[in-house]
């Protein structure tokens, strides 16, 4: 299996950004129904850590679908859902709308640039995103520049093993299911992220992704991002002659021939000074 490069891209910002737009924006609607990021268990962990109060506005980065956002909404007084691609922002205003929600509203740009002042928000939210960023370290400082003093900033995503060969096995079949992907992260790698920016972690958890408190759906993962026959079948041998360290590091199985697994994720919650 090739090499993951874990030094920085060759390929310019804009580049990715186009790659993931073009992705995500065909995939809009497969995004609302997906069982991990719709996992209400999930979604009460994030609320949780970012202790939100009435009089409190956040910020949903990459929002998807607007899952996050949502959760947040009953919540907050105010919800910023922001995302590079329109077809997601126009999913998630329909969503907001069909649950009577008018506290939400919907911002298109990049995680890199935000169209924020200094010390906007009192909460920060991505989830589930991170690793199709095109400067991780550009966006965490992002994060970090919007939130107001004592604003807590939730990260959670899909994960690497600290295990070299294991961390550029999970991203070679990342990057093979979905061109966009651009690195998942150790959790050594999101320490020095947030404390590069200035943030301070009080919560971090390394874990895995569930559909409702289970295992992911092998095939709903490969058909959600609409990957080619081609690369699918590719994705799918790669499980099914998985070593046992990749197999366990993935907690891949098979139940009546069907494949199943839990994606590794990384939480960390932090506080700006």
């Amino acid at each position: 299996m090739p090499g993951n490069d874990r030094s920085a891209s060759d390929e310019t910002n804009d580049e990715i950004h186009g790659r993931v737009a073009a992705q995500f924006g065909a995939a809009a609607g497969a995004y609302s129904l997906s069982l991990t990021h719709s996992d209400a268990a999930a979604l009460e962990r994030v609320v949780a850590l970012a202790r939100p109060e009435k009089t409190d506005v956040a910020l949903d980065i990459a929002t998807g679908a607007g899952h996050t956002a949502l959760a947040l909404a009953p919540w907050v007084a105010r919800v910023i859902a922001y995302d590079l691609t329109e077809p997601m922002l126009a999913e998630t205003a329909r969503n907001a709308a069909a649950r009577g929600l008018n506290n939400v509203t919907t911002r298109q740009g990049a995680a890199e640039a935000l169209p924020f002042a200094d010390a906007t928000f009192d909460i920060v939210a991505v989830r589930q995103a991170p690793h199709h960023f095109a400067d991780i370290r550009a966006a965490v400082r992002e994060m970090a520049r919007v939130a107001r003093p004592g604003a807590r900033v939730v990260i959670v995503d899909s994960a690497a093993p600290e295990d070299d060969s294991l961390d550029r096995q999970w991203n070679y079949i990342e990057k093979l299911r979905d061109p966009s992907h651009v690195r998942n992260y150790r959790p050594s790698e999101w320490r020095e992220f947030v404390a590069a920016a200035g943030l301070n972690s009080f919560f971090e958890e390394f874990g895995w992704a569930s559909e409702k408190g289970g295992p992911m759906d092998f095939a709903a993962w490969i058909r959600r991002i609409n990957a080619p026959p081609d690369a699918a079948a590719a994705v799918e041998r790669l499980f099914r002659t998985a070593s046992p360290e990749l197999a366990l590091a993935l907690r891949i199985q098979t139940v009546d021939g069907k494949l199943a697994f839990r994606v590794p994720q990384f939480t960390i919650a932090c506080r700006k000074p």
